[in-house]
């Protein structure tokens, strides 16, 4: 057995192996929580966000349990172990960035750069998942010794890369929700400003907890660092639905004040309906649908005084005879 959790088991103390059963019981109880949070809040069980939610939950769970089982030796062939690693880390990470990307739209007015996010993803597939997957196979098989030390790197680029990109994320989140908040008028309510500041709180939450997933690998708790990244992943996920609630709760009291497609906000449950966050179809260039604001007096069109019109005589207002008989209005 190794004492560091890149290759087979590991030999810990009584407190570090209480450390990570931690983690693995706070994962597994937020992946359980979620799950009921997202098919009890879900009136319509399909949509981007929806699915990305539920995968990347699911990910959390089989990345702990692999981990579990390698670590202790509860399961003694490494492949399956690492297997159980890989299907649940993939999802696990990927999936994160795609819950992000699908409720970009909400703020992000600019389709090039939701594509560019998107392209972003995508790529950080290839890039940080295939090699690192190969390494790990390599270091678990009768032959280590040439793959340990390219893992342990390829490791750590890893988590940097997946921090850069959800770092990358949450930063237009932040400079985009700044924007608007720049430029909403003084007299408007207060609930959609609240609404921006907590979404900028989570966000910058986001970006504390990716640091410090990193500087636990730093610091060379890579054993630790495993079930701590799938606790870190189940809180981010979790910190969804605080933004779902405050999203409902702006529409249930500006519903008039705000034009939300029903395309966005049909399948999230609240009290008597519901709203959803899946992506749409978006012009280059559109207007971001959480800023959809209605014109303020102060800023509205002017409007030519209403002129009184003559009134008709008495013969125009006669219907004709067939009228009672057809039932159609007369032209």
């Amino acid at each position: 057995m190794a004492d560091d959790g890149y290759s087979g088991g590991i030999v810990v103390t009584i407190a570090n192996a209480m450390v990570i059963a931690g983690f693995f019981a706070i994962s597994l109880y937020n992946v359980l929580e979620i799950n009921i949070q997202v098919f009890f809040t879900f009136l319509k069980w399909k949509g981007l966000y929806f699915w990305s939610l539920l995968i990347s939950s699911w990910g959390i769970v089989l990345h702990s349990v692999g981990f579990l089982l390698q670590f202790f030796q509860l399961c003694t062939n490494d492949y399956v172990n690492i297997t159980i690693i890989t299907l649940g880390g993939i999802p696990m990470v990927i999936g994160q960035s795609v819950v992000l990307y699908s409720r970009l739209h909400l703020i992000v007015y600019d389709r090039r750069k939701i594509r560019w996010v998107l392209i972003m993803i995508i790529s950080s597939f290839f890039l940080f998942t295939v090699p690192p997957t190969i390494l790990n196979y390599g270091s678990n098989s009768s032959n280590p010794a040439p793959f340990i030390g390219p893992f342990k790197v390829y490791e750590k680029v890893m988590l940097f890369g997946f921090a850069a990109q959800e770092i990358t994320i949450s930063g237009i989140y932040l400079w985009e929700t700044r924007k608007m908040l720049r430029v909403m008028e003084p007299g408007m309510s207060e609930a959609p400003r609240r609404v921006m500041r907590h979404l900028i709180y989570v966000n910058i939450l986001v970006i504390l907890m990716d640091l410090s997933i990193i500087g636990t690998e730093l610091g060379g708790l890579h054993d630790i660092q495993t079930t701590y990244k799938s606790a870190v992943y189940s809180v981010k996920l979790k910190l969804e639905f605080p933004v779902l609630n405050q999203l409902r709760n702006l529409v249930k009291r500006e519903g008039r004040g705000y034009s939300w497609s029903s395309s966005h906000l049909s399948s999230v449950r609240s009290p008597g309906q519901g709203y959803d966050l899946s992506t749409r179809r978006h012009s280059s260039v559109m207007q971001p649908v959480f800023f959809q604001q209605q014109i303020s007096p102060s800023i509205a069109p002017r409007q030519s005084p209403l002129k009184p019109k003559a009134l008709p005589d008495v013969e125009s207002c006669t219907p004709p005879e067939d009228y009672f008989l057809s039932g159609k209005p007369p032209k």
